[in-house]
Protein backbone atom coordinates (compact mmCIF):
# COMPACT_ATOMS: atom_id res chain seq x y z
CA UNK A 1 0.00 0.00 0.00
CA UNK A 2 1.19 3.73 -0.62
CA UNK A 3 0.34 7.21 0.24
CA UNK A 4 2.13 8.96 -2.33
CA UNK A 5 -1.29 9.81 -4.27
CA UNK A 6 -2.87 11.26 -1.79
CA UNK A 7 0.12 13.25 -0.72
CA UNK A 8 1.00 14.80 -4.00
CA UNK A 9 -3.05 15.44 -3.84
CA UNK A 10 -2.50 17.23 -0.86
CA UNK A 11 0.53 19.34 -1.91
CA UNK A 12 -0.98 20.29 -5.32
CA UNK A 13 -4.11 21.43 -3.57
CA UNK A 14 -6.73 19.87 -6.14
CA UNK A 15 -10.18 21.27 -5.93
CA UNK A 16 -12.55 18.12 -5.08
CA UNK A 17 -15.65 20.42 -6.58
CA UNK A 18 -13.85 21.12 -9.87
CA UNK A 19 -12.96 17.09 -9.38
CA UNK A 20 -16.86 17.00 -9.38
CA UNK A 21 -18.11 19.21 -12.21
CA UNK A 22 -15.61 17.24 -14.47
CA UNK A 23 -16.67 13.80 -13.16
CA UNK A 24 -20.67 14.92 -13.68
CA UNK A 25 -20.21 14.36 -17.07
CA UNK A 26 -19.54 10.83 -16.70
CA UNK A 27 -22.84 10.09 -14.21
CA UNK A 28 -25.13 9.75 -17.30
CA UNK A 29 -23.51 6.82 -19.09
CA UNK A 30 -24.38 4.94 -16.00
CA UNK A 31 -28.05 3.96 -16.47
CA UNK A 32 -28.23 1.12 -14.36
CA UNK A 33 -29.41 0.60 -10.35
CA UNK A 34 -26.20 -0.47 -9.80
CA UNK A 35 -23.80 -2.08 -8.55
CA UNK A 36 -20.71 -0.04 -10.17
CA UNK A 37 -17.28 -0.31 -8.86
CA UNK A 38 -15.17 2.56 -9.65
CA UNK A 39 -11.41 1.83 -9.68
CA UNK A 40 -8.98 3.89 -7.56
CA UNK A 41 -11.80 6.59 -6.86
CA UNK A 42 -9.23 8.65 -4.90
CA UNK A 43 -11.16 10.77 -2.43
CA UNK A 44 -14.47 9.49 -3.56
CA UNK A 45 -15.87 12.84 -5.45
CA UNK A 46 -17.50 10.24 -8.28
CA UNK A 47 -19.12 7.93 -5.76
CA UNK A 48 -20.70 10.74 -4.30
CA UNK A 49 -21.75 11.75 -7.27
CA UNK A 50 -23.36 8.51 -8.67
CA UNK A 51 -25.02 8.23 -5.04
CA UNK A 52 -27.03 11.37 -5.46
CA UNK A 53 -27.88 9.57 -8.75
CA UNK A 54 -29.26 6.94 -6.76
CA UNK A 55 -27.05 4.47 -8.34
CA UNK A 56 -24.95 1.59 -5.74
CA UNK A 57 -21.55 2.09 -6.22
CA UNK A 58 -18.07 0.79 -3.96
CA UNK A 59 -14.50 1.62 -4.86
CA UNK A 60 -10.71 -0.08 -4.52
CA UNK A 61 -7.91 1.84 -4.24
CA UNK A 62 -4.33 0.78 -2.79
CA UNK A 63 -3.54 4.14 -1.51
CA UNK A 64 -4.25 4.62 2.34
CA UNK A 65 -4.68 8.39 2.16
CA UNK A 66 -7.03 8.56 -0.45
CA UNK A 67 -8.92 5.33 1.48
CA UNK A 68 -9.66 7.23 4.19
CA UNK A 69 -11.03 10.16 2.77
CA UNK A 70 -13.39 8.58 1.24
CA UNK A 71 -14.25 6.14 3.75
CA UNK A 72 -14.69 10.01 5.91
CA UNK A 73 -17.38 11.33 3.19
CA UNK A 74 -19.45 7.87 3.71
CA UNK A 75 -18.41 5.41 0.95
CA UNK A 76 -17.83 1.99 0.74
CA UNK A 77 -14.01 2.03 -0.41
CA UNK A 78 -11.44 -1.26 0.11
CA UNK A 79 -7.94 -1.18 0.19
CA UNK A 80 -6.25 -3.41 -1.87
CA UNK A 81 -5.27 -3.72 -5.76
CA UNK A 82 -7.92 -2.96 -8.16
CA UNK A 83 -6.81 -5.23 -10.59
CA UNK A 84 -6.84 -8.00 -7.77
CA UNK A 85 -10.22 -7.23 -6.94
CA UNK A 86 -11.78 -6.77 -10.25
CA UNK A 87 -10.52 -10.45 -10.71
CA UNK A 88 -11.51 -11.79 -7.54
CA UNK A 89 -15.03 -10.61 -8.48
CA UNK A 90 -17.75 -12.92 -9.72
CA UNK A 91 -18.24 -13.04 -13.10
CA UNK A 92 -21.32 -11.03 -14.46
CA UNK A 93 -21.92 -9.51 -10.69
CA UNK A 94 -21.26 -5.47 -11.76
CA UNK A 95 -23.59 -3.48 -13.99
CA UNK A 96 -20.92 -0.56 -14.54
CA UNK A 97 -17.02 -0.11 -13.87
CA UNK A 98 -15.77 3.16 -13.95
CA UNK A 99 -11.92 4.44 -13.52
CA UNK A 100 -10.86 8.37 -14.07
CA UNK A 101 -7.11 9.02 -14.67
CA UNK A 102 -6.09 5.25 -13.59
CA UNK A 103 -5.61 3.43 -17.11
CA UNK A 104 -1.86 6.22 -17.12
CA UNK A 105 -0.62 4.80 -13.90
CA UNK A 106 -0.11 0.96 -15.82
CA UNK A 107 1.57 -0.06 -18.38
CA UNK A 108 -0.28 -1.71 -21.40
CA UNK A 109 0.23 -5.15 -20.39
CA UNK A 110 -1.71 -4.16 -17.04
CA UNK A 111 -4.18 -2.50 -18.64
CA UNK A 112 -5.19 -5.37 -20.84
CA UNK A 113 -5.51 -7.53 -17.83
CA UNK A 114 -7.61 -4.89 -16.17
CA UNK A 115 -9.97 -4.61 -19.38
CA UNK A 116 -9.92 -8.52 -19.53
CA UNK A 117 -11.21 -8.42 -15.51
CA UNK A 118 -13.94 -5.68 -17.03
CA UNK A 119 -15.26 -8.02 -19.35
CA UNK A 120 -15.40 -10.73 -16.99
CA UNK A 121 -17.61 -9.23 -14.27
CA UNK A 122 -19.82 -7.18 -16.41
CA UNK A 123 -23.50 -8.07 -16.78
CA UNK A 124 -24.29 -8.51 -20.55
CA UNK A 125 -24.98 -4.64 -21.72
CA UNK A 126 -22.89 -3.62 -18.00
CA UNK A 127 -20.80 -0.37 -19.24
CA UNK A 128 -17.53 0.01 -18.70
CA UNK A 129 -16.15 4.00 -18.80
CA UNK A 130 -12.26 5.24 -18.67
CA UNK A 131 -11.18 8.89 -18.78
CA UNK A 132 -7.84 9.79 -18.82
CA UNK A 133 -5.26 12.78 -19.90
CA UNK A 134 -5.78 13.88 -23.27
CA UNK A 135 -1.73 13.76 -24.85
CA UNK A 136 -2.97 15.82 -27.58
CA UNK A 137 -3.56 18.73 -25.44
CA UNK A 138 -0.22 20.91 -25.34
CA UNK A 139 -0.34 21.55 -21.69
CA UNK A 140 -1.28 18.03 -20.49
CA UNK A 141 1.48 16.74 -22.86
CA UNK A 142 4.38 19.44 -22.15
CA UNK A 143 3.97 19.58 -17.78
CA UNK A 144 0.49 18.68 -16.35
CA UNK A 145 0.85 14.64 -16.96
CA UNK A 146 4.47 14.42 -15.72
CA UNK A 147 4.33 16.05 -12.39
CA UNK A 148 2.50 13.01 -11.02
CA UNK A 149 4.94 11.06 -9.85
CA UNK A 150 2.99 8.03 -10.13
CA UNK A 151 2.11 8.20 -14.23
CA UNK A 152 3.63 5.82 -16.94
CA UNK A 153 2.37 6.57 -19.82
CA UNK A 154 -0.21 7.88 -22.02
CA UNK A 155 -3.34 6.13 -23.92
CA UNK A 156 -5.16 7.86 -26.59
CA UNK A 157 -8.64 7.10 -27.77
CA UNK A 158 -7.22 5.10 -30.92
CA UNK A 159 -5.31 3.25 -28.21
CA UNK A 160 -7.91 2.56 -25.61
CA UNK A 161 -10.67 1.78 -28.19
CA UNK A 162 -8.24 -1.39 -29.38
CA UNK A 163 -7.77 -2.75 -26.08
CA UNK A 164 -11.34 -2.81 -25.77
CA UNK A 165 -12.40 -4.22 -28.53
CA UNK A 166 -9.45 -6.51 -28.08
CA UNK A 167 -10.98 -7.47 -24.46
CA UNK A 168 -14.23 -8.03 -25.94
CA UNK A 169 -16.29 -4.98 -25.08
CA UNK A 170 -18.28 -2.89 -27.58
CA UNK A 171 -16.97 0.83 -27.78
CA UNK A 172 -20.16 3.29 -28.23
CA UNK A 173 -18.80 6.42 -27.53
CA UNK A 174 -15.39 8.25 -26.92
CA UNK A 175 -14.03 11.56 -27.28
CA UNK A 176 -13.10 14.65 -25.16
CA UNK A 177 -14.92 15.72 -22.06
CA UNK A 178 -16.07 18.96 -22.64
CA UNK A 179 -16.39 20.09 -19.19
CA UNK A 180 -12.90 19.47 -18.71
CA UNK A 181 -11.76 21.75 -21.58
CA UNK A 182 -10.16 24.86 -20.03
CA UNK A 183 -9.08 26.41 -23.47
CA UNK A 184 -6.03 28.14 -23.93
CA UNK A 185 -4.12 30.82 -21.39
CA UNK A 186 -6.06 34.12 -21.68
CA UNK A 187 -2.70 35.66 -22.06
CA UNK A 188 -2.25 34.06 -25.74
CA UNK A 189 -5.28 35.09 -27.29
CA UNK A 190 -4.93 37.93 -29.78
CA UNK A 191 -6.54 41.42 -28.04
CA UNK A 192 -8.99 41.53 -31.36
CA UNK A 193 -9.86 40.21 -34.48
CA UNK A 194 -8.21 41.71 -37.76
CA UNK A 195 -10.53 43.64 -40.17
CA UNK A 196 -9.47 44.67 -43.28
CA UNK A 197 -11.00 47.88 -44.01
CA UNK A 198 -12.50 48.63 -47.85
CA UNK A 199 -10.69 49.90 -50.53
CA UNK A 200 -9.99 53.97 -50.99
CA UNK A 201 -10.10 53.96 -54.55
CA UNK A 202 -13.09 55.43 -55.64
CA UNK A 203 -12.53 58.50 -53.18
CA UNK A 204 -8.85 58.89 -54.04
CA UNK A 205 -10.10 59.19 -58.00
CA UNK A 206 -12.41 61.46 -57.04
CA UNK A 207 -10.15 63.94 -54.96
CA UNK A 208 -7.87 63.70 -58.28
CA UNK A 209 -10.44 64.45 -60.49
CA UNK A 210 -11.42 67.69 -58.52
CA UNK A 211 -7.14 68.37 -58.22
CA UNK A 212 -7.03 68.13 -62.09
CA UNK A 213 -10.37 70.28 -62.69
CA UNK A 214 -8.96 73.27 -60.46
CA UNK A 215 -5.79 73.02 -62.03
CA UNK A 216 -7.65 73.23 -65.68
CA UNK A 217 -9.88 76.37 -65.02
CA UNK A 218 -7.77 78.24 -62.62
CA UNK A 219 -6.88 81.59 -63.33
CA UNK A 220 -5.76 83.39 -66.51
CA UNK A 221 -2.48 84.14 -65.65
CA UNK A 222 -1.27 81.15 -65.76
CA UNK A 223 1.21 79.73 -68.01
CA UNK A 224 0.93 76.02 -70.46
CA UNK A 225 2.90 74.47 -68.35
CA UNK A 226 1.09 75.69 -65.28
CA UNK A 227 -1.96 73.12 -66.56
CA UNK A 228 -0.30 70.13 -66.17
CA UNK A 229 -2.08 67.56 -64.28
CA UNK A 230 0.28 65.54 -64.59
CA UNK A 231 1.40 65.55 -61.09
CA UNK A 232 -2.17 64.72 -59.48
CA UNK A 233 -1.89 61.77 -61.90
CA UNK A 234 1.20 60.52 -60.35
CA UNK A 235 0.11 61.23 -56.74
CA UNK A 236 -2.91 59.27 -57.49
CA UNK A 237 -1.28 56.36 -58.72
CA UNK A 238 1.18 56.43 -55.88
CA UNK A 239 -1.49 56.52 -52.86
CA UNK A 240 -3.25 53.90 -54.85
CA UNK A 241 -0.91 51.57 -54.78
CA UNK A 242 -0.51 52.65 -50.77
CA UNK A 243 -3.98 51.43 -50.23
CA UNK A 244 -3.57 48.08 -52.44
CA UNK A 245 -0.59 47.24 -50.69
CA UNK A 246 -2.40 48.46 -47.15
CA UNK A 247 -5.29 46.17 -47.80
CA UNK A 248 -3.12 43.20 -49.02
CA UNK A 249 -1.54 43.97 -45.75
CA UNK A 250 -4.69 43.32 -43.97
CA UNK A 251 -5.91 40.59 -45.48
CA UNK A 252 -2.69 38.56 -44.46
CA UNK A 253 -3.32 39.74 -40.81
CA UNK A 254 -6.50 38.64 -41.06
CA UNK A 255 -5.31 35.20 -42.37
CA UNK A 256 -2.93 34.93 -39.84
CA UNK A 257 -4.96 35.80 -36.67
CA UNK A 258 -7.19 33.13 -38.00
CA UNK A 259 -4.82 30.64 -37.91
CA UNK A 260 -3.29 31.26 -35.06
CA UNK A 261 -6.77 30.80 -33.60
CA UNK A 262 -7.02 27.74 -35.10
CA UNK A 263 -3.36 26.77 -34.25
CA UNK A 264 -4.34 27.80 -30.71
CA UNK A 265 -7.87 25.27 -30.48
CA UNK A 266 -5.23 22.39 -31.89
CA UNK A 267 -2.62 23.17 -29.33
CA UNK A 268 -5.21 23.60 -26.13
CA UNK A 269 -7.68 20.38 -27.23
CA UNK A 270 -9.75 19.07 -23.78
CA UNK A 271 -7.72 17.83 -21.01
CA UNK A 272 -9.08 14.42 -21.01
CA UNK A 273 -10.44 12.35 -23.22
CA UNK A 274 -12.88 8.78 -22.77
CA UNK A 275 -13.70 5.81 -23.92
CA UNK A 276 -17.49 4.26 -23.09
CA UNK A 277 -17.52 0.52 -23.88
CA UNK A 278 -20.37 -2.30 -22.92
CA UNK A 279 -19.86 -6.36 -22.55
CA UNK A 280 -22.00 -7.43 -25.30
CA UNK A 281 -25.09 -9.49 -24.76
CA UNK A 282 -23.82 -13.74 -24.55
CA UNK A 283 -20.84 -15.36 -25.63
CA UNK A 284 -17.85 -16.18 -23.40
CA UNK A 285 -16.52 -13.70 -19.80
CA UNK A 286 -12.63 -14.33 -20.65
CA UNK A 287 -11.73 -11.00 -22.90
CA UNK A 288 -8.60 -10.79 -24.54
CA UNK A 289 -6.05 -11.72 -22.29
CA UNK A 290 -6.05 -14.84 -19.47
CA UNK A 291 -7.68 -13.29 -15.93
CA UNK A 292 -4.62 -14.04 -14.10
Amino acid sequence: MTRLESDYYAHMGFDAEHSREVLGFYVPFFDVPGPVLELAPGRGEFLGLLREAGIDAVGVDNDEGMVRAARAAGHRVELGDALEHLHAAAPGSLAGVFCAHFVEHLPTEAVRRLLAGVRRVLVPGGRFVAATPNAACYSVLSHDFWRDPTHVRFYDLPLLEFLCLEAGLEVDKSGPNPVNHPGPPPETFPAAAAVVHPAMTESIEAAAARVAGSLAHGPSDRGPGDHDPAWAYELVHLVSTLSARLGETQEALKSLHGAYRRLLGILYQANEIFVAARAPHGGDRTGGVPAS
